[in-house]
């Protein structure tokens, strides 16, 4: 039998380990960018955490909370939703056929306006989904986040 023996210097060590937390590191965070890190919204508080991680500021408890059903077959309108869903990192088409709960919460911080909300999907305890938006005669949707785009 035949050992082999290695024999680094504490500086060499040191630089590997750091070299290896570094890329534990990247590949953490690469996996987070790409959508695979999923946010908890089974609580109150876990959802309030994941706006304010948006920039929204939002009442303490939700204006509305209901279930909902995401239809297997997106219609047109929900192909929409899924886009506008899609530019904030989430993907309605996982969620297809699933029954979700939504949440709605009052923006206090959207340019002034006090008739802004947010709605949540949440999806097997998990924020899958939702959007900006006011019931104005005027008004808009828009996606909770804006996330960069990949080149």
């Amino acid at each position: 039998m035949h050992m082999i023996s290695v024999r680094i210097s504490k500086k060499k060590g040191l630089l590997f380990l750091a070299i290896l937390l570094l890329a534990a590191g990247l590949i953490f965070v690469m996996a987070f960018l790409d959508g695979a890190w999923k946010n908890p919204g089974g609580k109150n508080e876990q959802r309030i955490s994941f706006l304010r991680s948006c920039g929204w500021e939002v009442e303490s408890e939700p204006v509305e909370t209901r279930e909902i059903q995401i239809p297997e077959t997106f219609s047109q309108v929900y192909k929409n939703y899924a886009q506008l869903n899609e530019k904030a990192g989430f993907h309605l088409e996982a969620v297809a056929g699933k029954k979700c709960m939504q949440y709605v919460y009052k923006v206090k911080n959207y340019d002034g306006r006090d008739d802004v909300y947010a709605h949540l999907l949440v999806c097997d305890g998990k924020i899958s989904g939702g959007d900006l938006s006011t019931a104005a005669i005027n008004g808009f949707m828009v996606p909770l986040r804006i996330l960069a785009k990949k080149n």
